[in-house]
């Protein structure tokens, strides 16, 4: 996030709308939102975000919601590692309602392929007891192309991507395990602000059908906007879409996330 040491009387108005809006969005449900790695060009050594949140309710209706969420970076010249980790668990009158984690790394090479084309190897688990999903673990491979300019004010990075992936999947219910190739494309786009307003906005798309029947589908969107308020310091809105055409039993087959975020980086 960019240094606001010296757009501090410009961004004051902005910290009152969002401190109100906070208000509101933080007493929503805990969300499951997969992180967005937002830096255009990540420096050099160890760098990330977290953020967290903790609301609760108690008289008529007692209620607890907690969700945590980080992004670790690691870079050094041409390799770029990143783990990703969501977990949210909320529950109401001593009944658990949402118990979902989402863990993901990622090795990066950029160049790989020549200037701006890269290459990525990835694995990732997560479970969501109220999707019927005790378990999906996934490790594959993606060739990606990027694309980055900026100016005085702001700056954009626009990635694309295209893989495979192995994945075994297990129904909380039955306890039956699917195991899937599928493929993968991938859109994320990120853009900085810099100015007198800044702000940073994402969003990234995953299409994931698989190789021998392309009706069965996966579906992911993701979109965030975040504002600074102090240095390292920041809030966000975020919404989350998923989609999976064929799930294990009935339930529904699309979930949508959404909420507001208080961001730590460093």
């Amino acid at each position: 996030m960019p240094d606001l040491s010296p757009h501090c009387n410009t961004v004051q108005p902005v910290r009152y709308l969002v401190a109100g809006l906070m208000c509101c969005g933080l007493s929503q449900a805990a969300h499951a939102i997969v992180p967005i790695n937002v830096t255009i060009i990540p420096p050099e050594g160890i760098s990330g975000e977290t953020s967290v949140s903790i609301n609760g309710q108690s008289g008529n209706k007692d209620e607890q919601e907690y969700s945590v969420n980080g992004l670790v970076r690691f870079k050094k010249n041409t390799d770029l590692f990143v783990l990703l980790g969501d977990y949210s668990y909320s529950e109401t009158n001593d009944v658990t309602d949402e118990d979902e984690l989402f863990l993901h790394g990622r090795w990066v090479r950029q160049d790989q392929f020549g200037e701006s084309v890269d290459s990525e190897l990835f694995v990732q688990y997560q479970y969501d007891d109220f999707a019927d999903i005790s378990g999906r673990r996934l490790a594959g491979a993606n060739v990606r192309w990027r694309n980055e300019e900026k100016n005085l004010t702001s700056e954009r990075q626009f990635i694309v991507g295209t893989g495979l992936f192995y994945e075994s999947e297990t129904s909380e219910q039955t306890s039956v395990t699917d195991d899937t190739i599928r493929a993968n494309i991938y859109t994320n786009l990120v853009y900085r602000h810099t100015g007198d307003f800044p702000y940073v906005a994402s969003a990234s798309t995953y299409i994931q059908p698989a190789v021998d029947d392309l009706s069965d589908l996966r579906l992911l969107g993701v979109g965030s906007i975040n504002f600074p308020i102090r240095p390292s310091l920041s809030v966000g809105f975020d919404i989350e879409v998923k989609h999976n055409s064929i799930p294990f039993s009935d339930v529904k087959k699309t979930d949508v996330d959404y909420g507001v975020s208080l961001s730590y980086e460093f």
